[in-house]
């Protein structure tokens, strides 16, 4: 959406979004005010109602990852109350049809280089992995096992798409993996 620059005013949540979305594309170094309000085509005047600066920006598009993205999972109620293999399937479900991960990756790259970004990625993935591990210790597996199937399961949610660009075969294949995970582990010789 670049080109001329309106007047029209942006709400705060367009303009998350779009920071986010830039984020993605572009990395964080490369996030302006200038040139995020140029690729949205909306006057400056309009982020500055919303954001003090670019790095209050930045705080916010933390705090709405956090609300618009992790929380879903994170604060469900009703996820414990599902048997593993339904749990792990609401979980794939909500991750795929909210496309909860597409920013995933960008915050991660971000968070390598700035601590504030760093302690919220934690906090939110240690979050995501206890509820994901959580599954697996009601599948009666061990310790180990629950830690090592969460975060097979997790890194393909987050990765799987960018391996797959395809939704419909990367949900397959996620319906697919549930099973999979959800096996005895095989006893070495």
């Amino acid at each position: 959406m670049t080109g001329k620059v309106t007047r029209q005013r942006f709400s705060k949540n367009q303009w998350l979004e779009a920071g986010l979305q830039m984020l993605s594309n572009q990395g964080v170094d490369k996030l302006s005010i200038g040139s995020l309000s140029r690729t949205v085509g909306v006057a400056k005047t309009s982020f500055y109602w919303h954001f003090k600066d670019r790095q209050d920006l930045l705080d916010h598009m933390l705090e709405y990852w956090v609300s618009e993205f992790n929380a879903v999972l994170t604060d469900n109620p009703d996820l414990p109350q599902l048997p593993p293999k339904q749990r792990l399937q609401a979980i794939a479900d909500t991750v795929v049809g909210q496309d909860l991960a597409k920013y995933e990756l960008a915050i991660r790259g971000w968070a390598s280089h700035d601590e504030a970004a760093m302690a919220v990625f934690d906090n939110i993935h240690s979050r995501r992995m206890a509820v994901i591990q959580r599954a697996f210790a009601d599948a009666d597996f061990d310790e180990q096992e629950q830690k090592t199937r969460a975060e097979l399961f997790n890194c393909y949610l987050n990765w799987g798409k960018v391996m797959n660009n395809d939704p419909l075969s990367f949900k397959t294949t996620v319906n697919r993996l549930i099973p999979m995970l959800l096996q005895a582990p095989v006893e070495a010789d």
